[in-house]
Order: structure tokens, then C-alpha cells, then sequence
């Protein structure tokens, strides 16, 4: 079983940026298909939310994880698709998130998930190995090491500041079991930029009496994403764990085709017109993307 020690025995890089041409990996795009829900065209699946599926699903499968015995931790976990396959494939699934609170309640993290999960399963699934509960990421109601899998898909970016990050990362940590598997997928910038330095927006915040960047604090840019560097600091650093390959943060240019412009929550404007494919978001400053984070708690 490859682990932090032995990762060149991994058959792919896993450990980069979501990139438009790992939709052309047959394997990938099987994977994809046995996750989702079933009726899209091959060029809808072209999303960065399926691409975080696929290699949640090839880097489990890949490390042995997917075993009968083994217990899952999901954070903020919604109702996503990865929830009910996971289910068919291993022993227990726990799904925590604010449910029914905060600014997902009534998109990916209704309050009905509380009470019918089934409700959100795209295909049939072991309704008795998965437990949803309302829980704050920021303090896991679990002892130590009690999962053998816990992972989150773009989600730690919205807890708050830094400091909320780094504490979620050491708690997702905390209750990992020795020889387990961390996974984390966040927002990551593609270059450095100026617009994207966030006391320069906290300057234009207090320059126009908060009509521009009214959220912004000197640590807290307008949109939730993170440059490589502070993905170190903020999420890997405080696991105590390393990951198990180098972030990898190039990015082909086909990848640039249809970049997407972020104007606000919900609003968005890619530069063909169509939704598809969607791989990467600009808003003033660098483009970013999703960014696939694979730690192992050693022995």
C-alpha cells in the first residue's frame, strides 16, 4: 500500500491543480461516471466538482483505503455524490456540516439532509452505514483517531479567516487514525497578484466607506482561494502530516479556454457563454482553481 514513504509507487500525480486534460484519462472520466449521477453529456462533466470526485474516488482506491472495514469522516460534506458511493465501499460514513445554517443552508447543505439523506442519493446505497449530523468543522465532536478517512471538498476555504482554516486542518488531523488518509480540496490562485493581496483590498474597503471589498480584513481576501504558499502554512503545516507528492500547481493552457469570470456568489460569466467546460475563475486578480490535497498519518 503506497504511503507518504513509498508515493513514487502511485500510478498519477494526484497532489496538483484541477487541469482540463485529465478529463481525457478514460480511467478518470470512468471513475467520474460510477460517482455521479447518471444523464450528463461528456462535455457537462467537464467541472471542477466532478474533477475533485474523480480523484477522491482514484486516490482511495489507489492507497487501499476502500476496504469493508474502514470508517469515513466527510467535512461540511452537503449531500454530495462522493457520500453515497463511499457508503457501497467501505464500513461507515459520518457527514458533518452546518446543516440548515449559515450562507450553503439552502444550496449544498439543506437541513433536510438531517432527516432524509435519501432524498439527495443519485443511485441506490447502504442506507444504514451513513450518519448525518449538524456539526461545526472547527470542533470535531469525535475522539482522537477515530476515522481511517477524512476528507473535505472545497469547503475549508469558507470557515472564516486563517486561523479558523488552521484550526479545522488540525482537527481534521486530530481524528485521523495512524496509517490513514487526509484529503483536502480548496481554492488555489494560479500566480501571485497584487489585486489578490489582501491589505491592499482592505485599503479599498476603507478608501470607498465599504462599498467595494465589504468583507475583506487585512488577512481575509474578497474571495475564498489561497496561493500555494499559504496552503503550506494555513492547511498543511497545521496537519502535522505531509503530503504525499509536491503540490503540483501548473496548469495547461487549454485549461484558459473558458475562463470563468467571478463577479459574486452565484454569478458568473464564462468567456464563451457557456457553462462548460469549468475549470477555472477569475475575479480581479490571478485565475484560480481547485487544488487536491492527499496527506497519510504515518504509523
Amino acid at each position: 500500500m503506497p504511503s507518504a514513504l513509498d508515493s513514487a509507487n502511485l500510478s498519477r500525480q494526484y497532489v496538483k491543480l484541477c487541469d482540463l486534460p485529465d478529463f481525457d484519462d478514460p480511467q478518470f472520466r470512468a471513475r467520474l461516471r460510477e460517482i455521479v449521477a447518471a444523464g450528463y453529456e461528456p462535455r457537462e462533466e467537464l467541472r471542477r466538482k466532478f474533477w475533485e470526485y474523480a480523484m477522491l474516488g482514484l486516490y482511495l482506491d489507489e492507497v487501499g483505503a476502500l476496504r469493508e472495514d474502514a470508517e469515513a469522516l466527510a467535512v461540511a460534506a452537503g449531500h454530495e455524490e462522493p457520500l453515497f458511493w463511499l457508503v457501497n465501499r467501505i464500513s461507515r460514513v459520518v457527514a458533518i456540516d452546518l446543516y440548515g445554517e449559515g450562507s450553503f443552508a439552502e444550496r449544498e447543505a439543506d437541513a433536510s439532509m438531517l432527516t432524509d439523506p435519501k432524498a439527495y442519493a443519485p443511485y441506490p446505497y447502504r442506507e444504514d452505514r451513513l450518519s448525518v449530523k449538524r456539526m461545526n468543522a472547527l470542533e470535531l465532536a469525535f475522539p482522537d483517531e477515530s476515522f481511517d478517512i477524512v476528507f473535505s471538498l472545497s469547503s475549508i476555504e469558507h470557515f472564516g479567516g486563517p486561523k479558523e482554516v488552521e484550526r479545522a486542518a488540525r482537527e481534521m488531523s486530530r481524528v485521523l487514525r495512524p496509517d490513514g488518509h487526509l484529503i483536502i480540496v480548496t481554492e488555489c490562485l494560479l500566480t501571485h497578484h497584487p489585486l489578490d493581496w489582501a491589505p491592499l483590498q482592505y485599503v479599498i474597503r476603507l478608501a470607498t466607506l465599504g462599498r467595494r471589498c465589504p468583507k475583506v480584513t487585512p488577512r481575509k481576501r474578497v474571495t475564498d482561494t489561497f496561493t500555494a504558499g499559504e496552503i503550506e502554512r494555513f492547511i498543511v503545516r497545521p496537519t502535522g502530516l505531509k503530503l504525499v507528492q509536491p503540490l503540483d500547481t501548473r496548469v495547461s493552457t487549454e485549461s484558459f479556454v473558458n475562463l470563468t469570470r467571478w463577479v459574486g456568489p452565484g454569478e458568473l460569466h464564462p468567456t464563451t457563454g457557456d457553462r462548460w467546460p469549468h475549470i477555472l475563475l477569475k475575479a480581479h486578480g490571478a485565475p484560480w482553481t481547485s487544488a487536491f490535497l492527499a496527506l497519510s498519518k504515518p504509523a
